[in-house]
């Protein structure tokens, strides 16, 4: 059997999304393990894992290659789950952080903007520092910084 056809380790998954013309589109992408040490396994998606044969396969997939813990896949943060399930909760625990960040962009330009007003407004040049007062930014958990 080719070296490239082993089963080094178990597939890996992730969740993926991207706009498609009739919405979101999620995909779950898989990944198969081309090297390992004692503590990690090597994995490619499985399109660059097809791409590539050949005496000089293990150098063009260098490039493209992830590094994942073989042990504590149920706990932490990594890139690609051995289960669907955790993949999904890794997609999902994403998705909450993107939610929060875009919330606080939002607010901030809804704060500059109820301040300054839009592009169409005129305005006097401000002062060089000055605080603009947001309430939900004012909500933030300042304690623990």
């Amino acid at each position: 059997m080719p070296k490239e056809n082993l089963k080094l380790g178990p597939d890996h998954y992730r969740y993926v999304d991207e706009l498609v013309p009739a919405g979101l589109g999620v995909t779950c992408k898989r990944y198969v393990v081309i090297g390992e040490t004692d503590q990690c396994w090597y994995i490619v998606d499985e399109f660059h894992n097809n791409l590539f044969g050949g005496s000089q396969r293990e150098s063009l997939l260098k490039q493209y290659r992830k590094r994942v813990l073989k042990d504590g896949g149920e706990h932490g943060r990594r890139f690609a789950y051995a289960d669907k399930g955790l993949a999904l909760r890794s997609y999902k625990h994403r998705k909450s952080w993107q939610v929060r960040h875009a919330q606080l962009s939002l607010e901030r330009a809804k704060a500059a903007i109820g301040y300054f007003g839009d592009a169409r407004v005129e305005n006097a040049v401000p002062p060089d520092t000055l605080v603009i007062p947001c309430e939900y930014i004012q909500d933030m958990n300042w304690s623990e910084c």
